[in-house]
């Protein structure tokens, strides 16, 4: 019964799953969640199951129809995924148009939308009325780790599914029966995942480790004795333009640094930090801080995130966040 090797969330795999058995699944579902948690997978699941010749209300995986949805092949089920930066309009019409079409060959007609969130309003606007009154041969599942990004009129058309973060039990015990890292490297990577399975297994250690000793030379630079200069040279290769994953991934690096700082300041329980393989070392530079340097600087880090999506003028918006953080200009508000 392969609904139950889905891991986590199991209010929601039986909530759907009863409803399949009832054949009251809903017709415009939102899957919401952190990335890697499963609500792609999730998605696949319930299109197999909707259309797989061998099993009712579940799938087995092998047959011929399950095969060519695993492979995107499948007639019935359609995954559509932002075309560059967004989801556009003429994406929109094409499904729009699709969903009235009765099966070609399978049961349910399934269209699985990813990134959710690239909506452009005017894309967003015209499926309202196919979300609205599908028919009742097809499904539509939004898939998004911002749901706050989507318009209200898309959210209130849709069933809403909350995904929760995996606990870091499972996510340890994953990592142990798949990958041959030690415990200590599956105890960080467990930590640095913050319940998502798909980040677990896609971070290598060693690279984190890197970009990591990277942001922490940034936050010592920014700390006591702060010059200017030494911090702008600590922050140079996170800022670097030509390396834009690198700036995403060294981003999150420094988001988890200043809540371990953060944690840590306010006497927090050890165990509840990240990085707790250098907890001798944030100790120490938790010191360093007050709490309205963190909390600003957090602040800041995430108007910079944010803005590299909107043409944010990076290098004035990473001064501000080191100016402050050396203790030079606070934020207003």
């Amino acid at each position: 019964m392969p609904f139950n090797d889905f891991l986590g969330n199991t209010p929601i795999l039986e909530t759907l799953h009863s409803q399949l058995a009832a054949g009251r699944l809903r017709h415009s579902m939102l899957f919401a969640g952190i990335a890697g948690i499963g609500k792609w997978t999730l998605a696949q699941f319930i299109a197999k199951a909707c259309n797989c010749v061998r099993l009712e209300n579940d799938f087995c995986d092998r047959c011929p129809s399950c095969q060519r949805i695993s492979e995107n092949e499948h007639p019935d089920v359609r995954n559509v995924a932002p075309d560059g930066q967004f989801i556009k309009i003429d994406q929109m019409r094409s499904l729009s148009r699709e969903v009235f079409f009765k099966p070609f060959e399978g049961r349910r007609r399934v269209f699985i939308i990813d990134e959710a969130e690239k909506f452009r309003d005017e894309s967003a606007n015209s499926i309202l009325k196919t979300l609205e009154e599908p028919p009742d041969t097809s499904t539509l599942i939004l898939i998004t780790s911002r749901p706050n990004d989507l318009l209200p009129t898309i959210r209130s058309r849709c069933q809403r599914y909350l995904f929760a973060p995996l606990p870091l039990e499972d996510i340890e015990r994953l990592l142990r029966g798949r990958t041959s890292y030690s415990d200590e490297e599956r105890g960080l990577l467990a930590r640095i995942a913050g319940g998502s399975i798909g980040k677990a297994f896609t971070v290598d250690p060693a690279e984190y480790r890197m970009q990591r000793d990277e942001m922490l030379a940034l936050l010592e630079a920014c700390s006591r004795n702060f010059i200017y200069a030494n911090a702008a040279k600590a922050a140079s290769g996170w800022l670097d333009r030509r390396k834009q994953a690198d700036f995403d991934s060294k981003t999150g690096i420094l988001f988890t640094l200043l809540r371990d700082l953060f944690l840590l300041k306010a006497g927090s329980d050890p165990s509840s930090v990240t990085n707790v393989d250098i907890l001798k070392k944030l100790n120490a530079l938790s010191t360093m801080y007050s709490f309205g340097q963190l909390m600003g600087a957090s602040r800041l880090l995430d108007h910079l995130e944010a803005g590299t999506r909107r043409n944010l003028n990076r290098g004035l918006a990473a001064d501000q966040f080191i100016l402050h953080l050396g203790g030079v200009a606070l934020p207003r508000g």
